[in-house]
């Protein structure tokens, strides 16, 4: 499939459902959430973040195949920000779209995004257990901030906990 089959373009409503859907598969299959998991229902519910979600649509079947959402600081979903800061989140690719560089574009037209915006600097967070996204990030120019990791017990299990590891990237 060539680039010009892949079109860059913003979440309407219409692509709720398969955000949805895609958002929570991609999660699952990456291997960090279980399909039960409280937080696949987060997943699902793209409503409060479609306006500031990013697609890549596959033109020759009309089929979003990958997504994510750009935060400035202050919006009702962003969590990690500091005053100026953006932040996405919510990064998915449709398994059967792996490495082909679907989510590099996506961070690019976001850091790109912010920029704009005149963020002087974009956060993720990412969860311990996923070295490969960690990697991804690293490889893009992200930092590790430990100081601003969130650490929170498990709603299933409060004697395990997960931590979301922050990133930076000074734009």
């Amino acid at each position: 499939m060539t680039d010009e089959a892949l079109i860059l373009r913003p979440a309407q409503a219409g692509d709720a459902e398969i955000l949805g859907e895609l958002t929570a598969r991609a999660y699952v299959a990456g291997g960090h959430l279980s399909p039960d998991s409280p937080y696949v229902e987060v997943l699902r519910d793209v409503v409060p973040r479609l306006d500031e979600t990013l697609v890549i649509l596959d033109a020759h079947t009309d089929r979003v195949v990958a997504a994510i959402t750009a935060l400035p600081h202050g919006h009702v979903m962003a969590e990690a920000t500091e005053p100026a800061e953006w932040e996405f989140r919510y990064l998915a690719v449709d398994p059967d779209f792996w490495g082909r560089g679907l989510g590099q574009r996506l961070i690019a037209a976001v850091e790109e995004r912010a920029r704009m915006a005149g963020a002087p600097r974009l956060v993720l967070r990412v969860i311990h257990t996923n070295p490969r996204a960690q990697g991804l990030y690293e490889h893009l120019g992200y930092r590790h901030v430990p100081a601003r990791d969130f650490t929170f017990p498990s709603r299933l299990d409060p004697t395990v906990t997960f931590t979301l590891l922050l990133y930076a990237k000074e734009l």
